[in-house]
């Protein structure tokens, strides 16, 4: 047991590491058996990076310091089951916060917090949530959902939400039907009903949205030779109005007809949200209507899970529909389907059209939220005023909207949220935070039409600029100044949503910085940006044959159940952030260089499967770039709210990689496959994609995968107990050349040396940063993972000179095998010690 420290000394301990102190052995153990850390009232404006060594921490206590943010090492608490920020200057939870699994108990009261995350209601084990003193938009409905009670004053039971002093400016008052006594603390300002509702209509292009959106909005009348209902394929989005008048009250729909291309379904990301009805159009004409069907749910379910859903089935030639779709499969996979309707959009008569319809789009738009949302009066008004100058220009600055807040009543600090809410309602499109959740000081409220307009050009026109997805600049300027687009190859009919809109080489700039902050595209240099879906549809004959210059090759699946265009795309441009070489990219897939040491080809083979197959040669191991690649992958998923299942594949057999890790944890060695019924050894396909440093943190939880911290062991090489420990473990030989050695001849030598310089090739680059990553020191690394056993002469010899990369993965992973019986021996011979120095000590007091 580790002596223990007050948590003042463990906070200056924690600050003193930060700027580069070595802890003792004592200090790290005690830093490793730490179970809480109470720093209430302290004056800290921030919290030591070095936090993320505490990793058995479960209790964090900030509350009433001055700490603004959370540090990102935070993360490795995942033991963590109290965390109190309460009066702190925390402005928002961070991300990581999702992964505290254990996490209990949160307070977060009397911050600067002005909206909680949708993740905060799916964090399995919380009890306890204090939103005191805050003013939100609303509750989370997983926070809802959860069943916790609500508490009107903080007193300190061990389940709930305390609500004590709590404003919420939007929440459907519903969820209080329970505890009426909680509206008038919680609904203080003055609020007004939206009566409104957006219907975004999603499906292949040629399904019948316009035409039914042209019929809907007169009166379900049919087309007639004088008045016809000409379509033509939607260019972008087109946003249209329709006021229904009802006994219980007028209402409008928003209708956004979005065009149905593949290449500008990466685009939908950008405005498919929650709070918002969706009706999906398929034609029975179609071959795969079912497929497409569940193609559009997935998009819906994706990027907008909350949201209700109209399915439509359009009928042609007098064909019922019925054949075309597995209704009761769909409403069992897809539970936010509302009803499923069948009918011809074209042949319909007046009647028919009316109730099947639009009462059905009117129903599901009547039970929407949006009918009975409350919301401030001021930000009514707001809204109104960004409409008014939307009028007049297509776009506002962030000083001309936070003068339009602050002239009707609404503070600064509540202006990102409101525009995160007019955002929802599709008033206006804003990029207006950056990846770390924070407001931008400069940014612009667009006008989506605007918006999609340009980004639409550059996908529809830019195919006949662009090379392999890659496109200058100056075309995409020229396009866009131009009110009279080109003919566009193969489509003689195109035209854009707004014509007569043309852009300056400013304006352009700003398109092509909020394409590039949503991942649509990447900015080579100066001259030249990459959109992913300019690529051409072919797969390159690159992709489809072995590399013949790699020695080592690993293929690894992650098998989903939809998978969007989107995946592949902003990875493509993910990889380009990170400075990796895009060799060859198409549509559906791209081949990666790395270093000239990898080399991976990752393609979708089907609308479920991601498929990597890497390449590396002679001295590299796959699993160094897999690494990089997986996490990418992993956190776009995340982001579009995909599950996906891992496969470690041996063609034609495939590996669970759940599965496996199990087996392995109970003992099993080999595998057999289903399709070639070959055995295979667990151990062998795990170390093709990792290593073990990565395999001995690596636990599942229920169907997911968890990849712990790893602490290194700092123990200075002269430490008597050490060097025993280390001849013992080697059965007292040298590693290298197997000399058996007595005690007294033992040489602990550094596997990784910094008193001589290390030539750095790219495999070596690559591995010395993973070590750095998790927290391996390079320029002190007194750690046993780094101590070998060696005798004088082999010591002198290698003189200190710098191992070959693949030599020091080597040598460090036998390192690392036996530090655990290292410390075993240690702690052995270290209780021995303090026996015989006990036992001297008696005898010199008795001979005193």
């Amino acid at each position: 047991m580790a002596e223990y420290y007050n948590d003042q000394y463990i906070l200056n301990l924690l600050q003193r590491i930060d700027d580069g102190y070595q802890p003792t052995e004592k200090e790290r153990l005690a830093l490793q058996e730490r179970c809480e850390l109470i720093l209430r009232g302290l004056s800290i404006t921030a919290l030591p990076e070095s936090v993320g060594l505490l990793f058995n921490l479960q209790e964090l206590i900030l509350t009433f310091t001055q700490i603004t943010e959370l540090p990102d090492s935070l993360v490795k608490l995942t033991r963590l089951r109290r965390l109190g920020l309460s009066g702190t200057g925390i402005a928002e939870l961070p991300e990581f916060v999702r992964r505290f699994s254990k996490l209990e108990m949160l307070s977060i009261s009397n911050t600067k917090i002005t909206s909680l995350p949708e993740w905060i209601g799916k964090l399995p084990a919380l009890r306890f949530l204090n939103l005191r003193g805050l003013t939100l938009p609303a509750i989370p409905e997983s926070l809802a959902l959860r069943g916790l009670p609500f508490i009107e004053k903080n007193e300190f039971r061990k389940c709930g939400i305390v609500l004590e002093n709590v404003t919420l400016t939007q929440q459907d008052r519903s969820i209080f039907l329970e505890h009426p006594e909680l509206i008038p603390s919680l609904y203080q300002k003055e609020q007004t009903t939206l009566r409104e509702c957006r219907v975004i209509f999603l499906g292949d292009g040629e399904a019948g949205k316009s035409y039914t959106i042209k019929r809907f909005r007169n009166e379900g009348k049919p087309e007639t030779a004088q008045a016809p209902y000409t379509t033509s394929e939607t260019p972008g989005v087109e946003i249209l109005d329709y006021r229904v008048d009802r006994d219980e009250g007028s209402f409008t729909l928003h209708f956004w007809d979005f065009g149905g291309q593949q290449l500008l379904h990466s685009m939908h990301r950008c405005f498919l949200t929650d709070e918002t009805c969706y009706v999906v159009m398929v034609k029975t004409r179609e071959a795969k209507a079912n497929e497409r069907a569940r193609y559009w749910l997935r998009n819906v379910e994706a990027f907008a899970p909350k949201s209700p859903i109209l399915l439509f089935v359009n009928c042609w030639e007098n064909d019922n529909g019925k054949r075309s779709i597995d209704e009761p499969g769909l409403l069992r996979d897809f539970p936010k389907i509302r009803n499923v309707i069948y009918c011809s959009a074209k042949q319909a008569g007046k009647a028919e059209f009316r109730e099947t319809v639009m009462d059905s789009i009117i129903e599901l738009a009547a039970a929407s939220e949006g009918l009975t949302r409350q919301v401030p009066t001021q930000w009514v008004k707001v809204r109104e005023a960004i409409e008014t100058e939307s009028a007049a220009k297509n776009y506002l600055d962030r000083e001309d909207y936070h003068a339009l807040c602050a002239q009707f009543g609404v503070e600064n600090e509540q202006a990102p949220a409101l525009l995160s809410f007019f955002n929802t309602l599709g008033v206006c499109f804003s990029y207006h935070r950056d990846r770390e959740k924070k407001e931008l000081t400069a940014y612009k409220l667009l006008n989506p039409v605007w918006l999609t307009n340009a980004i639409y050009a550059i996908i529809e026109e830019g195919m006949d600029y662009a090379l392999e997805g890659r496109i200058r600049r100056s075309a995409v300027e020229k396009m866009l100044r131009n009110r009279t687009p080109r003919i566009v190859r193969g489509k003689d009919n195109y035209r854009r949503t707004v014509p007569t809109l043309c852009y300056t080489a400013e304006e352009c700039r700003y398109v092509l910085d909020v394409a590039a902050a949503h991942d649509l595209c990447y900015a080579v240099d100066k001259n030249t940006i990459f959109f992913p879906a300019l690529c051409t549809n072919n797969t390159p004959q690159e992709a489809l044959s072995e590399p013949t210059d790699y020695s080592k090759h690993g293929a690894y699946c992650f098998q989903y159940a939809y998978l969007p265009d989107n995946v592949v795309h902003q990875l493509m441009v993910r990889c380009l952030r990170k400075g990796y070489t895009i060799d060859h990219s198409w549509l559906r897939g791209i081949v990666l260089g790395c270093l000239d040491e990898h080399r991976a080809i990752i393609r979708m083979t089907d609308g479920e499967r991601l498929r990597l197959d890497l390449y590396s040669k002679k001295g590299s191991m796959p699993y160094e770039f897999f690494r990089v690649m997986r996490s990418e992958i992993l956190d776009i998923s995340e982001q579009l709210n995909l599950k996906c299942q891992e496969y470690i594949l041996r063609d034609p057999d495939s590996f669970r990689l759940t599965t496996l890790l199990l087996d392995r944890a109970d003992g099993t060695e080999f595998k057999r496959g289903e399709e070639s019924n070959e055995r295979f050894a667990i151990a062998a396909l795990l170390k093709r994609f990792y290593d073990p440093l990565t395999l001995g943190r690596m636990q599942v939880d229920g169907q997911d995968v968890i990849i712990g911290p790893y602490l290194w062991h700092e123990v200075p090489k002269e430490n008597a107990a050490l060097r025993r420990a280390i001849w013992e473990a080697y059965d007292k030989k040298c590693v290298y050349c197997g000399k058996m050695l007595t005690q007294a001849e033992i040489e602990i030598d550094h596997i990784y040396a910094t008193n001589t310089p290390v030539v750095e090739d790219n495999g070596m680059k690559l591995y010395l940063d993973r070590l750095a990553e998790l927290d391996f020191d390079l320029a002190a690394p007194d750690y046993i993972e780094n101590y070998l056993l060696s005798c004088k002469q082999s010591n002198d010899c290698k003189n200190n000179r710098p191992f070959r990369v693949e030599n020091l993965r080597f040598y460090h992973e036998l390192a690392m095998r036996k530090t655990p019986e290292i410390l075993k021996l240690k702690a052995k011979y270290e209780r021995g010690r303090r026996w015989s120095d006990q036992l001297e000590a008696e005898l010199t007091y008795e001979d005193n």
